[in-house]
C-alpha cells in the first residue's frame, strides 16, 4: 500500500480545508484502472474508501485494539468524510443486489456458448455491475476482477443495525461476472470446495453456501465437481436427501474433518486442489469454526503454488470485535486490523478473497 501513503498530507489539508466549508471530502489516492473488456489485473487495487479505513485503522478507528467495534464507521456520522462515503457505497450495493435478481441468462454453462456469442454474454454480465457502481473507483480490483472493498464489519453492513436478520446475509459480496465470464475458457474444469458443509443449518435456515452455489449457476457457471467436508458425523441417507437435485451429479461428501498438515491426506489443497491448474476456475469456502485448523489453512493458500489456483475464497476469519463475540466467544482471537490485513494479503496474492458468514 506504498502507493498510496503519498497522498496522506496532501489529502489532510484538502479535507481541512473543505470541512471548513462544511462541504464532504475523503482522502483518495488514485482510483482503481478502468478495466479494459479483455484485460486482467496481478495487482491488487484498494477502493479509495477501503484505504482511507487502514490508513486510519490504527490512528483513528482503532481496529489495532482488541475488541473495537466494527460497527462505528456504519453508526459514526461525526466522521464526515468517511460517513458520507460509506453510506453512498451502501447505497450502490444495494443497487447491485437488486440487480442481479432479474439478471436471467440462456445457457446454464457459460463454457457453451458459442466463440462468437461469448463476449456480448459477458458484456451483459458487465451491464450488471456497471448498472450499480457510478465508478470504478467505489469497488476494489482484483485479478479475477472487481469485488466489495474490505471495509467494516466484514459481513453485510445491514449487521449493524439488524444483527440477528443481518448475519448470515451474503448480499453486501460482489461479483464480476463479466471478468468471471471471460475468465473461464471452454476447456477449464469448474470446482467448489465447501469446507464447514454441513447441511443442516442454523435454526434449520438454509445454509448461505447453497444460496452462493445458486448465485454462480444463475451467471451461468456450473461445477463440475463440489467437494464438501464435514466434520459432524451424518447418516448418508439424511446427507444425500439434503444435496439438492441440481449440485448431485457433480457433490464429493467427504464426513471427515480437514486437517492443516501439509502431510496429511486430509488437508484438501495437498489432496484435491493441487491436482487443478491455473487455467481451472477454483472457488472455496472454508468456514469450520476452528482456527487452530482455518489459519494454517489460509497461510497455506498464501504460497504461490496454490494462490495461483485459486480464483475466490470465502472465509469467516473469527476476531475479537464487539458485536460478534456473542456469536463466536472463546473461537475468536487477534484483532479487526488482523482480519482486514490478512483479507489484503491474500488478494494481493491474486485471490479475490471475501469475508464470510
Amino acid at each position: 500500500r506504498n502507493q498510496w501513503k503519498l497522498y496522506s498530507l496532501s489529502c489532510i489539508a484538502a479535507a481541512q480545508v473543505l470541512l471548513s466549508r462544511n462541504s464532504m471530502t475523503l482522502c483518495q489516492g488514485p482510483k482503481p484502472p478502468a478495466k479494459k473488456h479483455d484485460e486482467k489485473h496481478d495487482e491488487y487495487f484498494p477502493s479509495r474508501l477501503e484505504n482511507e479505513v487502514f490508513r486510519l485503522s490504527s490512528s483513528t478507528l482503532n481496529y489495532d485494539v482488541i475488541g473495537a467495534d466494527e460497527c462505528d464507521l456504519y453508526h459514526n456520522s461525526t466522521r464526515i468524510d468517511l460517513y458520507a462515503d460509506y453510506q453512498l457505497y451502501i447505497s450502490m450495493m444495494e443497487k447491485y443486489s437488486k440487480a442481479k435478481i432479474n439478471f436471467e441468462i440462456d445457457t446454464d454453462d457459460i463454457r457453451l456458448v458459442p466463440s462468437h456469442n461469448h463476449e456480448e454474454v459477458c458484456r451483459l454480465m458487465d451491464a450488471v455491475l456497471k448498472s450499480s457502481f457510478h465508478e470504478s473507483a467505489h469497488l476494489s480490483l482484483t485479478r479475477g476482477g472487481y469485488v466489495e472493498p474490505l471495509l467494516p464489519p466484514l459481513r453485510h453492513p445491514h449487521f449493524c443495525q439488524k444483527k440477528k436478520k443481518m448475519l448470515l446475509d451474503i448480499e453486501y459480496l460482489v461479483h464480476d461476472f463479466g471478468a468471471i465470464c471471460r475468465q473461464i475458457e471452454s476447456t477449464a474444469r469448474t470446482v467448489f470446495f465447501d469446507l464447514g458443509a454441513s447441511l443442516i443449518f442454523h435454526g434449520g435456515k438454509r445454509n448461505p453456501a447453497l444460496s452462493l452455489l445458486d448465485l454462480y449457476r444463475q451467471f451461468g457457471i456450473k461445477f463440475d465437481h463440489l467437494y464438501a467436508f464435514e466434520y459432524t458425523e451424518m447418516s448418508p441417507l439424511i446427507v444425500y436427501d439434503k444435496i439438492p437435485q441440481e449440485l448431485l451429479s457433480s457433490y464429493h461428501w467427504y464426513n471427515v474433518p480437514v486437517k492443516s498438515l501439509p502431510t496429511s491426506r486430509q488437508n484438501p489443497w495437498t489432496s484435491i486442489l493441487s491436482s487443478f491448474n491455473r487455467q481451472d476456475f477454483v472457488v472455496i469456502k472454508l468456514d469450520i469454526d476452528t482456527p487452530s485448523v482455518e489459519i494454517p489453512l489460509v497461510q497455506e493458500l498464501l504460497q504461490e503454488k496454490y494462490s495461483s489456483l485459486v480464483d475466490h475464497l470465502y472465509f469467516e476469519h473469527h476476531v475479537k470485535m464487539k458485536n460478534m463475540l456473542k456469536y463466536w466467544g472463546d473461537s475468536a482471537n487477534g484483532t479487526l486490523m488482523d482480519s482486514l490485513e490478512l483479507f489484503a494479503r491474500l488478494r494481493e496474492t491474486g485471490i479475490a478473497a471475501h469475508s464470510w458468514v
